[in-house]
């Protein structure tokens, strides 16, 4: 989700035929989701029924929304990243076999609905822990997706989870705690995935679910199916009742050959494709990331929310239209939820888009603790 992997949500699009985009839009709505009775977990208290998701039928679809700023001008030829990465490689042999993956989590309210990511503290509302929860509930937010840890510095989120997570829940938003695991190490790696997700503030509040950002070679990242696999494996006890998320590539041609989404889909209970659409009509993109990894697991899409200009990509920042257009590309489609990339660089005609676009939530919304 860095720079990087920007640049690599981008590059990796590939433009879709406008036609079978608008073609798919118009089909009728998918029928609505359920979501089974959540399981009780320790310092909460579990609604008393299941949610009903249900998706509008009486409101027109929103049509194709052509990007501008495309195509971005040519880049001057840029110098070697010096990307850091751990520096100690466990080989492959010296691994152990991946744990069998376990059944899926029962309870997905914590991805349902309209979310927002943020990594950079002080860049989100002065690092506001009230601030940030307010305008989430203005936006008719359901989730905050936070930052909380990597291969170099581990789980580090303590501090700033302590303020945030007893705000967003009495707000009756989840927050779900993110980061990157380098794969260098992968069972060191589930050892900080598994503090984040253990780790209680003084009022009992712990994170709603764990999405692990799966990158690339490009940013540093080692990935093959074993390490992936044995990471989510070693990881996936610690969820207790939670959602364990994927964060991965929007699923293009070459990604598909490439890249394990079926490796991991047994041991995750959602893939979160990064959908950054640049000068690909953004419902075309929503719709292929949807067909694609929906018959593997769960979907929730991230969609583009920041200006690729800087990075050589599409230059400005998503327009409003494009915004609206992607939440309900994906809702009609059946995505379990939309989030965005991300809150510091959000434009004000791109948040007052979220706000007025209606997904709704579990009719319990957010769990009561």
């Amino acid at each position: 989700m860095s720079t990087a992997a920007k640049v690599i949500g981008a590059a990796c699009a590939v433009v879709l035929v406008m036609g079978a985009a608008a073609a798919a839009l118009h089909r009728s709505p998918a029928p609505p989701g359920r979501v089974a009775a959540p399981v009780a977990q320790p310092g909460r208290t579990v609604p008393p029924s299941p949610a009903v998701i249900t998706t509008p039928t009486t409101v027109a679809p929103v049509g194709p929304v052509m990007p501008t700023g495309c195509p971005p001008p040519p880049r001057p030829p840029q110098p070697p990243q010096n990307l850091w990465h751990p520096p100690v490689l466990v080989p492959e042999a010296a691994l152990p076999a991946p744990p069998a993956a376990p059944p899926r989590v029962d309870d997905m309210d914590a991805v349902i609905g309209k979310g927002v990511w943020t990594w950079k503290v002080k860049a989100t509302e002065g690092g506001d822990a009230d601030a940030i929860v307010q305008r989430a509930k203005r936006t008719g937010l359901r989730q905050l997706w936070v930052r909380v840890g990597d291969s170099q510095d581990g789980f580090y989120a303590a501090d700033f989870l302590s303020k945030l997570l007893p705000a967003a829940h009495r707000a009756r938003l989840s927050v779900i705690g993110w980061g990157y695991p380098y794969l260098y190490d992968p069972e060191g790696d589930a050892r900080w995935s598994r503090d984040a997700l253990d780790w209680r503030a003084s009022t009992g509040d712990q994170l709603d679910g764990f999405s692990a950002d799966i990158e690339s070679a490009a940013e540093g990242t080692t990935v093959s199916a074993r390490r992936v696999t044995v990471y989510l494996g070693e990881l996936a006890p610690a969820k207790a009742g939670r959602p364990l998320i994927a964060t991965v590539f929007t699923p293009t041609d070459r990604r598909m050959a490439t890249y394990p989404y079926a490796a991991m889909a047994p041991y995750v209970d959602v893939f979160a494709p990064m959908v950054y659409w640049g000068c690909v009509e953004p419902g075309a993109a929503a719709t292929q990331a949807l067909q694609r990894l929906s018959a593997l697991a769960p979907v929730h899409v991230i969609g583009q929310a920041y200006d690729m200009g800087p990075e050589g990509g599409r230059v400005g920042s998503p327009s409003a239209a494009e915004v609206t257009r992607f939440l309900d590309v994906a809702q009609r489609a059946g995505a379990t939820g939309a989030s965005f990339w991300d809150w510091q660089e959000m434009t004000q005609p791109q948040w007052d888009a979220l706000s007025g676009f209606d997904w709704p939530g579990p009719r319990v919304s957010a769990r009561v603790r």
